[in-house]
């Protein structure tokens, strides 16, 4: 999960990280962070110009997440996402015979 502050344009230092995460074949969320602190449309615009500088680098834009930690907006559906994650992994079974 990347946080990004959803207040700010795309800043260099998030979009190059998410850019070597990529060249690594690492996947990643985004999590925009502090979305209660500015109007729900400047978020929804920060959040584009965000996606649009990604597709630069990457065929499609990752999976996203918009949040506030004062509301507890996006908390909900981060937790299903990890969820859902973790139900992918599976635990080897152990032989117990030699």
């Amino acid at each position: 999960m990347v946080l990004v502050d959803s207040r700010l344009e795309p800043q260099k230092i998030d979009l190059e990280f998410c850019n070597w995460l990529g060249e690594k074949g690492l996947s990643f969320v985004l999590v925009f962070t502090k979305a209660d602190k500015q109007s729900s449309v400047k978020t929804d615009q920060n959040i584009a110009k965000f996606k649009k500088a990604l597709l630069a680098s990457f065929e499609e834009a990752p999976t996203y997440f918009v949040t506030s930690a004062e509301l507890h907006a996006g908390r909900d559906e981060i937790l299903a996402f990890i969820s859902g994650i973790n139900q992918q992994f599976v635990i080897p079974a152990y032989k117990t015979e030699f």
